[in-house]
Protein backbone atom coordinates (compact mmCIF):
# COMPACT_ATOMS: atom_id res chain seq x y z
CA UNK A 1 0.00 0.00 0.00
CA UNK A 2 1.15 3.31 -1.18
CA UNK A 3 1.86 5.67 1.41
CA UNK A 4 0.59 9.18 0.98
CA UNK A 5 2.44 10.86 3.69
CA UNK A 6 5.89 9.36 3.18
CA UNK A 7 5.47 10.20 -0.57
CA UNK A 8 3.87 13.85 -0.03
CA UNK A 9 7.32 14.20 2.26
CA UNK A 10 9.70 13.54 -0.73
CA UNK A 11 7.65 15.84 -3.19
CA UNK A 12 8.23 18.67 -0.46
CA UNK A 13 11.95 17.88 -0.08
CA UNK A 14 12.68 17.52 -3.90
CA UNK A 15 10.70 20.46 -4.41
CA UNK A 16 12.69 22.41 -1.55
CA UNK A 17 15.38 21.17 -3.13
CA UNK A 18 14.49 22.34 -6.44
CA UNK A 19 14.32 25.91 -5.75
CA UNK A 20 17.57 26.02 -3.38
CA UNK A 21 19.30 24.63 -6.18
CA UNK A 22 18.20 26.97 -8.65
CA UNK A 23 17.96 30.68 -6.50
CA UNK A 24 19.77 32.44 -9.49
CA UNK A 25 17.65 31.66 -12.54
CA UNK A 26 14.78 31.74 -9.98
CA UNK A 27 15.83 35.61 -8.84
CA UNK A 28 16.57 36.19 -12.78
CA UNK A 29 13.05 35.26 -13.56
CA UNK A 30 11.68 37.53 -10.89
CA UNK A 31 13.89 40.44 -12.53
CA UNK A 32 12.49 39.64 -15.95
CA UNK A 33 8.44 40.00 -14.49
CA UNK A 34 8.84 42.55 -12.12
CA UNK A 35 10.88 45.18 -13.50
CA UNK A 36 8.79 45.59 -16.94
CA UNK A 37 5.63 45.52 -14.60
CA UNK A 38 6.96 48.89 -12.91
CA UNK A 39 7.87 50.17 -16.21
CA UNK A 40 4.38 49.08 -17.77
CA UNK A 41 3.03 50.96 -14.62
CA UNK A 42 4.78 54.28 -13.71
CA UNK A 43 5.90 54.36 -18.29
CA UNK A 44 2.51 53.90 -19.20
CA UNK A 45 2.12 56.62 -21.73
CA UNK A 46 6.02 56.73 -22.93
CA UNK A 47 5.09 52.82 -24.03
CA UNK A 48 1.33 53.29 -25.18
CA UNK A 49 2.45 52.82 -28.54
CA UNK A 50 3.83 49.29 -28.28
CA UNK A 51 1.71 48.01 -25.84
CA UNK A 52 -1.96 49.19 -26.35
CA UNK A 53 -2.40 47.34 -29.89
CA UNK A 54 -1.98 43.93 -27.52
CA UNK A 55 -4.48 45.38 -24.63
CA UNK A 56 -6.72 46.50 -27.39
CA UNK A 57 -6.70 42.78 -29.36
CA UNK A 58 -7.18 41.11 -25.89
CA UNK A 59 -10.31 43.35 -24.83
CA UNK A 60 -11.59 42.52 -28.44
CA UNK A 61 -10.87 38.44 -27.69
CA UNK A 62 -13.04 39.06 -24.41
CA UNK A 63 -15.94 41.07 -25.86
CA UNK A 64 -16.53 39.05 -28.89
CA UNK A 65 -16.41 35.78 -26.94
CA UNK A 66 -13.03 34.06 -28.27
CA UNK A 67 -11.62 34.39 -24.77
CA UNK A 68 -14.19 33.25 -22.25
CA UNK A 69 -13.62 34.00 -17.76
CA UNK A 70 -14.88 30.06 -17.38
CA UNK A 71 -12.64 27.83 -15.05
CA UNK A 72 -11.73 25.76 -18.12
CA UNK A 73 -10.89 28.39 -20.93
CA UNK A 74 -8.61 30.24 -18.51
CA UNK A 75 -6.68 27.52 -17.45
CA UNK A 76 -5.76 26.86 -21.08
CA UNK A 77 -5.06 29.89 -21.82
CA UNK A 78 -3.07 30.03 -18.87
CA UNK A 79 -1.08 26.52 -19.79
CA UNK A 80 -0.96 27.20 -23.04
CA UNK A 81 1.08 30.64 -22.08
CA UNK A 82 3.00 28.53 -18.94
CA UNK A 83 3.77 25.41 -21.75
CA UNK A 84 5.43 28.90 -24.46
CA UNK A 85 7.36 30.25 -21.31
CA UNK A 86 8.63 26.68 -20.63
CA UNK A 87 9.59 25.65 -23.83
CA UNK A 88 11.41 28.97 -25.22
CA UNK A 89 13.14 29.41 -22.13
CA UNK A 90 14.44 26.05 -22.91
CA UNK A 91 15.09 26.48 -26.40
CA UNK A 92 17.24 29.53 -25.74
CA UNK A 93 16.40 31.57 -23.24
CA UNK A 94 15.98 34.48 -24.78
CA UNK A 95 12.31 34.10 -26.27
CA UNK A 96 11.30 33.37 -22.89
CA UNK A 97 12.80 35.93 -21.15
CA UNK A 98 11.06 38.34 -23.47
CA UNK A 99 7.78 36.85 -23.30
CA UNK A 100 8.14 36.65 -19.85
CA UNK A 101 8.66 40.46 -19.70
CA UNK A 102 6.09 41.64 -22.14
CA UNK A 103 3.39 39.84 -19.52
CA UNK A 104 5.23 41.44 -16.90
CA UNK A 105 4.90 45.07 -19.12
CA UNK A 106 1.23 44.12 -20.18
CA UNK A 107 -0.12 43.52 -16.57
CA UNK A 108 1.96 46.91 -15.56
CA UNK A 109 0.35 48.77 -18.65
CA UNK A 110 -3.17 47.66 -17.97
CA UNK A 111 -2.86 48.68 -14.14
CA UNK A 112 -1.94 52.12 -15.38
CA UNK A 113 -5.59 52.52 -16.58
CA UNK A 114 -7.30 51.69 -13.36
CA UNK A 115 -7.78 53.14 -9.89
CA UNK A 116 -4.97 50.90 -8.16
CA UNK A 117 -7.65 49.75 -5.18
CA UNK A 118 -9.82 48.49 -8.05
CA UNK A 119 -6.77 46.77 -9.95
CA UNK A 120 -5.63 44.91 -6.69
CA UNK A 121 -8.92 44.14 -5.90
CA UNK A 122 -9.73 42.41 -9.85
CA UNK A 123 -6.08 41.11 -9.90
CA UNK A 124 -4.77 39.79 -6.66
CA UNK A 125 -7.24 37.24 -5.75
CA UNK A 126 -6.26 35.11 -8.57
CA UNK A 127 -2.62 37.20 -9.26
CA UNK A 128 -0.94 35.32 -6.47
CA UNK A 129 -0.90 32.21 -7.43
CA UNK A 130 -1.25 33.30 -11.54
CA UNK A 131 1.81 35.31 -11.10
CA UNK A 132 4.00 32.82 -9.57
CA UNK A 133 2.85 30.30 -11.88
CA UNK A 134 4.34 32.07 -15.16
CA UNK A 135 7.72 32.94 -13.38
CA UNK A 136 8.11 29.53 -11.80
CA UNK A 137 7.07 27.90 -15.61
CA UNK A 138 10.21 29.98 -17.03
CA UNK A 139 12.59 29.36 -14.62
CA UNK A 140 11.91 25.65 -14.98
CA UNK A 141 12.82 26.26 -18.55
CA UNK A 142 15.97 27.66 -17.87
CA UNK A 143 16.38 24.85 -15.71
CA UNK A 144 15.77 22.58 -18.63
CA UNK A 145 18.19 24.66 -20.97
CA UNK A 146 21.06 24.20 -18.14
CA UNK A 147 20.31 20.55 -18.46
CA UNK A 148 20.71 20.33 -22.43
CA UNK A 149 23.58 22.43 -22.11
CA UNK A 150 25.55 20.44 -19.02
CA UNK A 151 24.60 17.16 -21.03
CA UNK A 152 26.10 18.61 -24.38
CA UNK A 153 28.90 19.44 -22.84
CA UNK A 154 29.51 16.75 -20.52
CA UNK A 155 28.89 14.20 -24.29
CA UNK A 156 31.94 16.44 -26.17
CA UNK A 157 34.11 16.44 -22.93
CA UNK A 158 32.88 13.69 -20.47
CA UNK A 159 34.34 14.55 -16.97
CA UNK A 160 36.00 11.27 -15.80
CA UNK A 161 35.69 11.69 -12.32
CA UNK A 162 31.83 10.67 -12.58
CA UNK A 163 32.16 7.44 -14.96
CA UNK A 164 32.28 4.63 -13.00
CA UNK A 165 32.49 2.20 -16.21
CA UNK A 166 36.41 2.22 -16.55
CA UNK A 167 39.55 3.95 -14.48
CA UNK A 168 41.20 6.19 -17.64
CA UNK A 169 44.38 5.99 -15.41
CA UNK A 170 44.74 2.04 -16.01
CA UNK A 171 42.75 0.71 -18.80
CA UNK A 172 43.31 1.61 -22.73
CA UNK A 173 39.25 1.00 -23.35
CA UNK A 174 37.46 3.82 -25.33
CA UNK A 175 34.14 4.97 -23.66
CA UNK A 176 31.58 4.20 -26.60
CA UNK A 177 28.90 6.94 -27.62
CA UNK A 178 26.47 5.26 -26.13
CA UNK A 179 28.11 4.94 -22.88
CA UNK A 180 28.72 8.77 -22.65
CA UNK A 181 24.85 9.37 -23.23
CA UNK A 182 23.73 7.39 -20.65
CA UNK A 183 26.94 9.09 -18.16
CA UNK A 184 26.20 12.21 -18.77
CA UNK A 185 22.32 11.76 -18.22
CA UNK A 186 23.76 10.58 -14.76
CA UNK A 187 25.56 13.43 -14.20
CA UNK A 188 23.07 15.91 -15.26
CA UNK A 189 19.36 13.92 -14.38
CA UNK A 190 18.93 16.30 -11.16
CA UNK A 191 18.62 19.18 -13.69
CA UNK A 192 16.17 17.69 -15.72
CA UNK A 193 13.93 16.58 -12.49
CA UNK A 194 14.32 19.46 -11.36
CA UNK A 195 13.05 20.95 -14.37
CA UNK A 196 9.54 19.06 -14.30
CA UNK A 197 9.09 20.16 -10.62
CA UNK A 198 9.01 23.44 -11.64
CA UNK A 199 6.56 22.86 -14.37
CA UNK A 200 4.23 20.45 -12.67
CA UNK A 201 4.41 23.42 -9.74
CA UNK A 202 3.46 25.97 -12.34
CA UNK A 203 0.48 23.98 -13.71
CA UNK A 204 -0.67 23.26 -9.50
CA UNK A 205 -0.79 27.28 -9.31
CA UNK A 206 -2.44 27.78 -13.01
CA UNK A 207 -5.66 25.46 -12.05
CA UNK A 208 -6.20 27.25 -8.35
CA UNK A 209 -5.87 30.45 -10.12
CA UNK A 210 -8.50 29.37 -12.83
CA UNK A 211 -10.76 28.58 -10.42
CA UNK A 212 -10.36 31.93 -8.16
CA UNK A 213 -10.75 33.84 -11.57
CA UNK A 214 -13.50 32.43 -13.14
CA UNK A 215 -15.54 32.14 -9.85
CA UNK A 216 -14.18 34.44 -6.71
CA UNK A 217 -12.73 37.27 -7.84
CA UNK A 218 -14.92 39.52 -9.14
CA UNK A 219 -17.92 38.49 -6.69
CA UNK A 220 -15.43 38.70 -3.72
CA UNK A 221 -14.34 42.19 -5.33
CA UNK A 222 -17.84 43.74 -5.76
CA UNK A 223 -18.11 42.24 -2.17
CA UNK A 224 -15.24 44.28 -0.29
CA UNK A 225 -16.28 47.51 -2.44
CA UNK A 226 -19.87 47.65 -1.27
CA UNK A 227 -18.76 47.33 2.15
CA UNK A 228 -17.64 50.62 1.55
CA UNK A 229 -19.81 51.88 -0.64
CA UNK A 230 -17.39 51.85 -3.74
CA UNK A 231 -17.85 51.13 -7.17
CA UNK A 232 -15.81 48.48 -9.01
CA UNK A 233 -16.43 50.99 -12.25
Amino acid sequence: MVNIKYCLEIVKDETKLAFSNNKTLLFISILLFVIPLLIGYFYSDTISSYIKPIVDAFEQQVNDGTVTLTTHSLFVNNVTVAIILYALAALGGVLGAIILANNGLFIGYYGADFNIYVYLALTLPHGIFEIPAIIIATTGGFVLLSFLLHFIWNLISPDYSYLDVFDPHFSNVEITIKERFLQSFKKNQSKLKESFIFFCLSVIFLIIAAFIEANITLPLASWLFSIFGLSLV
